[in-house]
């Protein structure tokens, strides 16, 4: 990329020929574009969205140094949401001369190639912009100046290069998209004036997007918003406080759709009004809402500084004492005009709350709010009556109006929609002056109106299609391994995956006998290693070229079924890298990089689990650690086996000590999976009978033995895996991935330590951050862990009672199998765990565990768990909203955050 195609100077300063040789760099760029054909376009899209969602996390932190506003930790969302679901969004569109329609959902696109595009981009969401725009740009065949803002110009720069390169290294011209540096109003007017540009796509403040519609080129240009919302009395109110909580505080409140202001029909007023005060919105009233709107709007205008700023630290600003559990500040107001500071658009977490007599006058007043500034843009509605969802919608002089889901992240364009248009461009047409009132995209140039309402989330339950259990269920599976396809074909040959261990102990010999006994040909692979790594699965790919194995049989502990898993997608799958394979997603559907198919080769899998707590046999998840000692947890639906057999008589000769990690790490899958964001009605059954098999038979298994505990822990493992399969997990594995590879710890030990302050945190009932998942619309963790303990016939008079009643019972079973309940009594160094928790946080919060935990982490909350984690809970306070403060540190030199 060129962000300094010619001369412009150390300063920055740019001659008129230098902008010419600016403008020749992209024109030379735009010819070579337009004689690519529609595939080398998509490889193009398909490379630079997936590259740019590797870069998510440091650009991100780049942007917030740079501007210090908004949360890292949503900007790297944002990076993440633009990369995914442009990409899929449009991966199969046909951009090269071709319009597409969808009449089924009335969304008609229109889409051809410009030429030359300027693109403004804001300080706001500054990188996420940028790898839209150059999605867009690339999808199109266009190319690209891009003039960032000046508070924005080194992360907008290293954004675009991510882009550019990418680009470049899978065909596309050198010089698509270009970057000016030090970019000032006179020098953008200067490029935007340029006789050679043909589009300018505008997304800034309102100086820059005037003065492209001065140009007199082409332009579409974005308006400023002030989304009002209403709520009226046939709403879900719960789940409206959960939205507009979350909708708000959403990278502190500076996505332009976000919720701005309230109007709440009066029926409801108080019950809201009370919920939201109880996820910590903070009311202001006389002179604190005074000092408020003084230093909100100066002149007439939005206070700059005030603009991504945390709840918190404006109210310090201010002087004003607010609980330390805010995350929203609010006012109630009842006028709307422009002497009216509450009633502004305000690009924070400040938000004005109305009270209307009725849907009405609730809709007059939202109708004034959107003409007070955000004329064109967003309005929200919580309701569920159709009939008046559609009046509003026809009302609001706004280009998007979003029924029952937070404005700020469902008009980007995200799954509470899937038909929305993914963008961070949102025009605000003819109302506001733009030519666009759509999401603008790559081939969106038309004023559209859209109306869209909150969709359930589509779920799915996925197992191998063949599971048997009870002891000696062996032989009977392997029989029908040997029965004919539908072809008519039989497999013959198959490769034992396994360790040296399993030979030891004799399991090896058993299962080639009862292999032979149904006609297999038979090769064994036992150079498998605790966790496997990559040397392993290359050693396996080798023994499956040497043999060409129609099946794979899977021996061991979770190590042989996951090395099993990846050697059997690199043997049919020889281009596969680790890191496209473990590339980490926000929707399984639209990862940026698809895994590939599996079954040319190897068209059976078998797994056999030796030990109780992985359930690697019925989950599509593998772990193998790259050459550089990293782990990467892997997942995709084509990794499940097509057969799992759950024999406890494999579990005879565990050691104790084997038993008791495996057991605990079973639990807290089965823990983990009945509080997901994504657990469902298949799911809870399962992770509950696993809980009652568990608590029930782990300690009896861990002491005596016997068979009935053996073989019911083996089924309640088994249960728990078929339980996260397809609900997922939380932190405590993010953080127990990261932990056990930094100390090589055993897995299950990890879990079980971070379990009981996990269970905790996830309680909290007033979370910094919500899971973000359409059908998780309130915090509910506590009383998912209350549930637990009930059905484990534990008692306490509230939630709260029974989840600390659950936290004893584990508690009790670590006692009884003498498991550390700290990683200090684990052995690890004081220094080095210290040391070591930055880089564990960060890596924990970016695993792809996290994305479905209850509570959405800050990477400040996981360092405060991992704190407690070692040093127990003695050595931390809890506050009645379920905050965290470290007591004692005792090697720390500075003071440690509270989450």
């Amino acid at each position: 990329m060129t962000t300094n195609p010619k001369k412009p100077g150390a300063t920055g300063t740019m001659t008129p020929q230098d902008i010419d040789d600016l403008v020749a760099v992209s024109k030379a760029a735009e010819k070579k574009f337009m004689e690519l054909d529609q595939a080398a376009v998509n490889k193009i899209v398909h490379d630079i969205a997936h590259v740019a969602d590797k870069h998510r996390v440091p650009l991100a932190k780049l942007a917030v140094e740079e501007t210090k506003m908004g949360l890292v930790e949503d900007k790297v969302l944002k990076n993440g949401l633009a990369a995914e679901l442009i990409r899929h969004r449009y991966k199969d569109t046909k951009t090269v001369g071709v319009i597409e329609s969808d009449p089924i959902h009335g969304i008609t696109k229109i889409a051809h190639p410009v030429g030359t595009v300027v693109c403004i981009t804001p300080c706001t969401n500054p990188t996420a912009t940028a790898i839209a725009k150059s999605l867009f740009i690339a999808k199109t065949r266009n190319v690209g100046i891009f003039l960032p803002h000046p508070r924005a110009a080194a992360c907008t720069a290293a954004a675009v290069k991510v882009c550019h390169d990418a680009g470049v290294a899978a065909g596309a011209p050198f010089g698509w998209v270009q970057c000016v540096p030090k970019p000032t109003l006179a020098l953008s007017t200067a490029v935007m004036n340029h006789d050679l540009v043909n589009l300018i796509l505008a997304t800034g403040g309102p100086a820059m997007v005037k003065a492209s519609y001065s140009t007199g080129h082409p332009a579409i240009g974005v308006g400023s918003g002030n989304a009002p919302v209403l709520v009226d009395e046939t709403a879900n109110i719960k789940q409206a406080c959960g939205s507009i909580v979350l909708g708000k505080t959403f990278d502190n409140g500076m996505i332009c759709a976000a919720e701005q202001s309230v109007v709440i029909v009066d029926s409801v007023y108080d019950d809201l009004k009370t919920r939201l005060q109880a996820r910590g919105v903070h009311f202001l009233e006389g002179n604190d809402k005074k000092k408020l709107e003084n230093f909100m709007i100066r002149d007439g205008r939005l206070n700059a500084e005030i603009v991504g700023q945390a709840a918190k630290s404006i109210a310090k600003r201010i002087g004003v004492v607010v609980p330390d559990t805010t995350v929203v500040l609010a006012a109630e107001e009842d006028r709307v005009g422009p002497e009216f500071p509450m009633s502004h658009e305000k690009l924070s977490p400040v938000l004005a709350v109305y009270k209307a007599a009725n849907f009405d006058e609730g809709l007059e007043v939202c109708y004034r709010l959107a003409n007070q500034g955000g004329i064109g843009h967003t309005a929200g509605i919580y309701c569920t009556d159709q009939a008046r969802l559609e009046r509003y919608a026809e009302k609001m002089p706004v280009g998007r109006i979003l029924a029952n889901m937070p404005t700020s992240i469902a008009a980007i364009g995200t799954e509470f929609n899937n038909e929305i248009d993914p963008s961070f461009t949102l025009g605000v047409g003819t109302h506001a002056g733009s030519s666009a009132s759509q999401n603008v995209g790559p081939m969106d140039l038309l004023n559209i109106k859209t109306l869209a309402t909150r969709q359930d989330h589509i779920e799915w339950y996925k197992n191998p299609p063949d599971i048997y259990f009870n002891r000696g269920c062996l032989e009977e599976a392997l029989s029908d391994c040997a029965r004919p396809l539908r072809d008519g074909k039989r497999l013959t040959r198959c490769i034992i995956v396994t360790d040296k261990v399993m030979g030891v102990l004799g399991y090896v010999d058993r299962l080639k006998d009862a292999l032979e006994t149904e006609g297999f040909t038979i090769t064994v692979f036992d150079d498998v290693n605790p966790d496997p790594d990559m040397a392993t699965v290359r050693r396996g790919v080798k023994a499956c070229n040497q043999f060409r194995p129609d099946l794979m049989v899977c021996l061991g502990g979770g190590s042989p079924m996951d090395a099993g898993k990846f050697i059997r997608a690199i043997y049919e799958n020889p281009d596969l890298s680790l890191e496209d394979a473990a590339a980490r997603f926000l929707e399984l559907r639209k990862r940026t990089c698809p895994f590939p198919t599996l079954g040319t080769k190897i068209q059976k899998m078998v797994c056999i689990p030796t030990t109780s707590g992985t359930a690697s046999e019925v989950t599509p998840f593998s772990v193998i650690t790259d050459d550089d000692g990293m782990k990467h947890p892997l997942f995709s639906y084509k990794l499940t086996p097509d057969i799992a057999i759950i024999d406890s008589t494999f579990c005879e000769k565990l050691p104790p000590k084997l038993v008791a990690y495996a057991g605990i790490d079973a639990i807290t899958h089965a823990t983990e999976a009945f509080v997901s964001i994504a657990s469902n009605e298949f799911t809870e059954g399962h992770a509950l009978k696993a809980l009652e098999l568990l608590a029930d038979n782990l300690v009896k298994s861990y002491k005596y033995g016997s068979d009935d505990a053996r073989q019911n822990v083996h089924h309640g493992a088994t249960l728990a895996g078929l339980a996260f399969s397809n609900s997922f997990l939380g932190i405590d594995h993010s953080l127990s991935h990261k932990v056990g590879a930094a100390f090589h710890l055993p897995h299950g030990l990890c879990c079980g330590i971070l379990l009981p302050p996990v269970i905790r945190y996830n309680s909290c009932r007033q979370p910094t951050r919500m899971g973000i998942y359409p059908g998780y619309d309130h915090p509910q963790a506590m009383e998912g862990y209350a549930r637990i303990a009930r059905s484990l016939g534990l008692s306490g008079k509230d939630d709260e009672e029974l989840m600390e009643a659950y936290i004893a019972k584990l508690l009790s079973i670590y006692k009884e199998m003498s498991v550390p309940c700290t990683f200090q009594e684990a052995g690890i160094p004081e220094e080095a765990f210290l040391d070591a928790i930055d880089d564990i946080a960060e890596q924990a919060f970016d695993d792809q565990c996290t994305p479905t935990n209850p509570r959405f982490p800050l990477v400040d909350e996981l360092k405060v768990l991992l704190k407690i984690a070692y040093y127990g809970p003695d050595k931390v306070e809890t506050d009645s909203h379920g905050s965290y403060h470290v007591l004692e540190t005792p090697n720390a030199d500075s003071p440690p955050s509270s989450t």
